[in-house]
Order: structure tokens, then sequence, then C-alpha cells
């Protein structure tokens, strides 16, 4: 189990649906919560919404149920940041100093920043070294 004080791996599902309308993302959040899964954060962009959840395998399930289309499993780094100016701003240019590129980013609950890269590993050692 991760100290989720510290920064660590997690995952995100992404998931899309056949028809981007006025209330797709009302149902997936209605529909993880509903399964009574605590959503730690999201992100919606272009139709793809991005679900960080700590029962994924829940949330796969409630979503393919509901007729979503999982597109990613992404392995993402949870980073706890202090709720102050240039806080996410610094982490990023520890990620930046150490060349690493990021592929998507969002704020998920509690002052946390979700990075998805493709060395998450690289991430926490450059944020934490």
């Amino acid at each position: 189990m991760a100290d989720l004080d510290q920064p660590h791996v997690a995952a995100d599902i992404a998931v899309t649906h056949d028809h981007d309308r006025p209330g797709v993302l009302a149902k997936v959040l209605g529909c993880v919560s509903a399964a009574g899964i605590n959503i730690d954060g999201y992100n919606e962009m272009g139709g793809v919404v991005h679900v960080l959840a700590v029962d994924l395998a829940a949330a796969r399930k409630c979503l393919t149920a509901a007729g979503f289309r999982e597109v990613q499993e992404q392995d993402v780094v949870v980073v706890p940041v202090a709720d102050e100016p240039g806080a996410a701003a610094r982490v990023f240019q520890r990620i930046a100093d150490a060349h690493i590129n990021v592929r998507y980013s969002y704020l998920a609950t509690g002052n946390r920043l979700v990075i998805a890269s493709s060395d998450p590993q690289a991430v926490i050692k450059a944020i934490t070294g």
C-alpha cells in the first residue's frame, strides 16, 4: 500500500462513449459513485474521461456495464503538493530538468497532481531526488 502523503504510482482508466453529448460526464461520475467507488480524481477532454480510483477494477466493471469503452489504462504518478503559488510549477520544473515528457496531467482530490509519462519511476526520482 502506497503512503498517500508521498509521490506514488497509481493507475487511471480512460473511457469514451460513442455519443459525446451533454450528460456523459455526469453518467461516468454517477455510475462510479453509485457503485460505491470513491473517485480520487478525474479529467475530461475531447470526449475522453480519465478516472483515478482506488478500486480500478470495480470502476472498469461499472463503466463497461454502463456502455463506456475503455481506451487506456495508464500508470500515473500521484504527487501531493502544497496549496500555494508555484507548488505545481516546481514539480513540473524538476520533471522538465530531468528531460521527462509529461503525456497528461490533472489535479486530484486532496491537492494532488496526477502525472502520466512513459516512465513513472523516473518521475518519482526526479521529484524526490
